[in-house]
Order: structure tokens, then sequence, then C-alpha cells
């Protein structure tokens, strides 16, 4: 099993309509590998003997006998998984990685998470590298000490969080009735929480105090303090408690007997002392959650941040989107959500210079996202201006493609089959092999006789019918052209471990800007001259004006363009803020753009474009035409402001050029 034939059954299972066209789109295939996934994750479940997934006629994928007893039997199938038999994609790896370093209870070392995750160690070590930039923006950190491993530290609170939005943005609501878990990644994440026998009693111990207290939890809010109780059960279980943040009169809340019904029911039921700072703390976490419905009057609940994280994931659930790791864009894009929600009840309008382009090529997205965010349109009292859905299309858009792009890496292993049969014989193993094709490359067929010339270079792994000497490449050995299950799981294993250490071989920063260069869509908008470092502007209006006036002296706006800049700003607020650190002042094309291009300014200090941003280094000053222009430039700046390690070499740089060759064929 793997990401795709994962996402397939989890489909099928929920009952979402599912054809074999959905699959060309949502994974970038042929028609051909569509169908050849459904047949391979068949093999899978008639090994498991399971009915199989079939397909009609006219493309549709649908179960043949989903009853409740086959429904018990593929919920056991996923949760006899485990990272031998599923097959990780990196961002998957990394996730997981993070989620046993939050939960471990000493010191954890690169082996132990090698052997756990069956990768190679130096993948683990490569991996470590790069999530200490992540904890450390979720306000963690990553210590190793030699002979030792690694541990997380850092405040109760923050761990706790971290492990919080690792569950938000990586789950499956659409299940949370029955506590059922149908993916197999989620099933992995969740299975550090100890979850299997605790989430359902969670979830009876709050339907039961929701109906005690005539108090109603909206889906999203329901499952998000149900993963909150799961996540101090198990702190709890450890020692760890939090200190406390609320005083006495948190007891006042018409939350406090809701908390303290449900911790003593936790007490009760799994055996754990739970402290009274918890309970006054989870008072908090109760207050800003959403209701349906309420016995009380006066609800002290922050209603739209819970509405827009359920929309955010309802729109990435429909669009298939995986946030993973990468919090900060998510982050953001809940920050826009809040303004265009400020802006939609003031009866402000932000208005779009491309919308009209973007609901044309995007039209399904802007479908998407239009009825996800009926909802808070109905709890606003006001329907969102299509200027307004056309900027999340946008941001949809752009973490659309970034997320097919990262499926589409063509790395196959390139691999030797050695058989004493005669040619058709091998000929039926080729066949068997095509099963592998995504990942493996057939480069040459030899005779038993002729093994002392093996390995040739590009050679990287044997698949082998008869005993072969020790040799430095991975080899397979199998008894006949029908391969077994446990041979297919071992081509599989040994294959990826192949792929993976081929990433190795490059250092880990070169690899990481090599993926970013190959990812570079569109047209190139800077040159060197349009690059100014250290750069001292007092406030944000200064540094936009200075990012203005490079691409007024190089031609690209008229002077007007300049107070355009800042006047969107002054009208329509901080918006243009679209990750952490970068900000993309800009105006519409009537009020000045004579060439398409950006300026690149890197500020000595820091500027504040209002109380609800953090502080911006980079300002890229924008000129351009149309959505497809945008659209690039949106998602290649997002590539390398998200990129930890080239992030921190633009930081480093000391001169514009310096820059230049770090941004050159990126943006």
């Amino acid at each position: 099993m793997d990401y795709r034939s994962n996402k397939l059954l989890s489909r099928i299972l929920k009952k979402q309509k599912t054809t074999i066209q959905s699959l060309v789109e949502m994974f970038n295939i042929s028609e051909r590998m569509a169908r050849k996934l459904v047949k391979e994750l068949n093999e899978e479940l008639i090994h498991k003997e399971l009915p199989e997934i079939l397909i009609d006629k006219e493309g549709n994928i649908y179960y043949s006998k989903l009853i409740p007893q086959v429904e018990e039997q593929l919920k056991q199938f996923i949760y006899e998984s485990d990272f031998y038999t599923y097959r990780l994609i990196p961002n998957e790896r990394k996730t997981i990685e993070a989620m046993i370093l939050m939960n471990a209870e000493g010191y954890v070392t690169a082996a132990d998470i090698s052997e756990y995750l069956e990768t190679s160690r130096n993948t683990i070590i490569a991996d470590l590298n790069e999530l200490k930039v992540w904890f450390s923006e979720n306000k963690m950190k990553l210590v190793s000490q030699v002979q030792k491993g690694y541990f997380i530290k850092g405040e109760e609170k923050d761990i706790r969080n971290g492990i919080l939005k690792l569950l938000e943005l990586n789950q499956d609501y659409t299940n949370y009735q029955n506590g059922q878990v149908f993916d197999i990644f989620n099933h992995l994440l969740l299975k550090e929480l100890l979850y299997e026998d605790r989430l359902p009693q969670i979830q009876t111990i709050v339907r039961d105090e929701e109906r005690k207290q005539n108090l109603y939890f909206s889906d999203f809010s329901f499952m998000e303090i149900v993963f909150e109780l799961l996540i101090l059960l198990k702190r709890v279980s450890m020692g760890k408690y939090q200190e406390g943040f609320m005083g006495e009169s948190v007891k006042d809340s018409s939350k406090y007997p809701m908390s303290e019904h449900i911790m003593e029911q936790l007490e009760e039921t799994f055996g754990y002392t739970i402290t009274e700072a918890e309970k006054k703390d989870f008072v908090q976490e109760l207050r800003s959650k959403s209701y349906l419905k309420s016995s009380t009057t006066h609800i002290d609940t922050i209603d739209i941040p819970v509405m827009i994280g359920g929309i955010i994931y309802q729109i990435s659930e429909r669009l298939n989107i995986s946030f993973y790791l990468d919090f900060s864009l998510y982050d953001v894009l809940v920050d826009h959500m809040k303004s265009a929600v400020y802006r939609t009840k003031s009866g402000e309008y932000l208005r779009n210079p491309f919308r009209e382009e973007i609901e044309r090529k995007y039209s399904e997205i802007f479908q998407i996202v239009r009825e996800c965010i009926r909802p808070l349109e109905e709890y606003v009292g006001k329907q969102f201006q299509k200027d307004e859905i056309s900027f999340l299309v946008m941001y949809f858009a752009s973490m659309l493609e970034k997320d097919k792009m990262a499926r589409m890496k063509d790395k196959k292993v390139s691999v030797m089959l050695i058989g004493g049969m005669g040619r058709g014989t091998m000929k039926l193993l080729e066949t068997e092999i095509e099963r592998f094709q995504d990942i493996i490359e057939i480069k040459k067929v030899k005779s038993a006789h002729d093994i002392e010339k093996v390995p040739d270079k590009e050679i990287e792994m044997i698949i082998s019918t008869v005993s072969c000497p020790q040799l430095e490449i991975p080899v397979v050995h199998i008894q006949s052209p029908i391969l077994k299950q446990d041979e297919i799981y071992e081509i599989q294993m040994k294959a990826m471990r192949v792929l993976e250490e081929k990433q190795e071989e490059t250092e880990f920063e070169n690899s990481q800007l090599e993926e970013l260069n190959s990812k570079k869509i569109g047209k190139s908008f800077l040159t060197e001259d349009r690059i100014k470092i250290n750069v001292n502007a007092e406030n944000w209006e200064q540094a936009v004006t200075e990012s203005g006036m490079i691409l007024e002296k190089k031609g690209l706006v008229t002077k007007n363009y300049i107070k355009a800049m800042v006047d969107n700003i002054k009208v329509n607020g901080s918006y243009i803020v679209i990750y952490p650190d970068l900000a993309i002042p800009h105006a519409e094309k009537e009020q000045g753009v004579i060439e398409e291009g950006i300026s690149f300014v890197r500020l000595k200090a820091p500027v504040q474009f209002d109380g609800k941003t953090a502080p911006v280094t980079y300002i890229v000053g924008v000129s351009v035409k149309n959505s497809d222009s945008i659209n690039d430039m949106l998602y290649n700046l997002v590539k390398v402001f998200s990129n930890s390690i080239l992030k921190s070499k633009l930081n480093e740089a000391k001169t514009e050029k310096e820059v230049y060759n770090l941004l050159k064929n990126k943006i």
C-alpha cells in the first residue's frame, strides 16, 4: 500500500464518488495507471480474502459488497498495516517522525526511528535536520546529544499544540460519529497516541456531556475536543502536566461544569489523576469552540476562527490537498480568511483585477470554495463577493499545484533481472515486474551463467530466480516468475530504500535546492539589477515605496503605480503579507503597469504592516498584467520562502549578486 492506494480505499469506504477520471486528475497519472492502481489494490484485498473493488463501463469505481461485516474486515486490514506494508511518502514520514519525538518519554535515536519506520538511518538524519526548523517555528527545540539521541524541549502547552496541529491538518473528520479511521496514514499517526481503545470512549464521554449540558458542538469542534482530550490523556500518562494559566475566576464560566464533568469521567474511565489546573485550562479550550446549540444565553466562544479551520479542512479534503508540516502556509490562509470575514461584515470591497480569469481558469475550485464558505456567510449574514472568493481560489490553486508537482517526481530504480530459465519464462517475469513500473525500470535481462559480469554501474538492484554471490547492490531472490505477496513487499521496500539512498548521495542542502529548481514554473520575473539588500525603512510605507521605486527606475511601472501600491494597503490592509516574513505590494495594471516583473528588497530591520501579521523583512514589489503571471509568481515565491535552507541562505547573503544567484531561475 502507498499514498495513492490508501487514498483510493479511503474514498471508496467513505462512499465518496470516485471515477477513473477523478484518479487521473487527483494523482496526475494516465488512465492506464489509474486502472493499474485499482488492480494493485484489488490484489492486496484478494490476498486478505476481501471483496474486490469494481469499475463499471462509465469508469465509476465502487465496492461490490460494502456491508457491515466487510467494513469491519477492512477496518482490521487498516489496523494491521504497519510501516513495512505501507510505503510512506516523504511528507508523511516527517509528520510521523515529529509525532514520535513529541510523544517520546526520553531520548530517541535516529537508529530507533529508522528501524521503526523501515527507513534508512541517513534519511532519518536528513529529516531531523529539516524538522529542527519546524520545531523552532512552533516554539519547541529539537535537542540532540551524542550517544543519547534526540528529545523535544519546550513548554508543555506548545508541545500539545504541536501534536494537535499534526492531527488537525492530517485527520479525516468524516467518520467522527463512530470513531472509525478508514485511512492507513491517519491510523499510523494516531497510533502514537494509543487511540484505538481511547478514541471511542472519549467520544462517548463528550457526547454524554453534550446531552447533560444541552450544549452541542459543531462537527469540527467535536473532533477537535476529542483530539485535545486524547493528547491530554497521553501526556498525563507520561506525567506531563500543564502549569496552569487560568485563575479561580474561571470557575464562574458557563463552561467550567462541562470541563469538570469531562475530566472526572476521564479519571474514572482511564484511571489517571487529572489536576485542577488541567480542568481550569480546558475551560479555555471549550470557550474557543463552535456550538450548534446551547442552553445558556451567553456563549463565550470564538466561532469564526473555528469555522474557518473547518472550511479550510473541507476545501482541502475535496481538492485532495495535504498540508502535512506546512503550517505556516496554513496560518497565512487562516489570517487572510479572517480579514475577508471582517471586510464582508463591514461592507468593504477588495477588488481582484484577475477575478474573471481566475473564475474561468479554476472554475471547479471556485465552485468548491463557494459551496464550502456558505456556513460562514450564514453566520456573518452577508455573502462573500466574487473577488474575495477569487483570492481564496488563488491560495488553493497554488497549494494544489504544489501538491501535484510533489507527486510527479519521476524517480525509478534501474533493475537487472537474472534467471536460469528460458526467454518465455523471463518475459513472464518482466510482465510481473510491470506492477512496479512507477518505481522500477528494467534495464537488463541476463542468464544465470553471465552473472560474473554483474553489477553494471547503471544497475541499482537485482531481482533473481537463482542464487547470487555477495554483491554491493540489493538483491531480491524469488522462487518463480509468479510473484508471491511477501516477494512483492520485499521488492517494494528494497526499491524504495534504493531511491532514498540515491537522494542521499547528494548533500542535503544541494538536493533541496535542486528540487526547488525542478519545480519552478512559468517565466522568470527577477533580474539582478532589481535586487536591493540591507535597505533602511522606518515603516511599511517606506519599504513598499522602495520596492516601487526600483520597478519605476527599471521602466516596469509609472510613478503613479508606487502611490497606488501604498494606497492599496491603506485601504485593504495587510493581505499582501502572503507568507511569513514576505509581503508582495502591488496595484492594478491600469494604475501604471508597463512591463511585467518584480523587485526584491531585503530590509535591514523588519517592518510591521499591522497588529495582525508578524513583522516582514522581504518586500517583493509586483508588476503583472494577468492571472497566469501572478499565479506563477505566487507559487514560486512560496516555494522559495518555504524552503528553510534557501531562506537561511537569503538571510546570510552579503551582496545583491549572492541573492540573485540563489534566486536565479526560481522566481
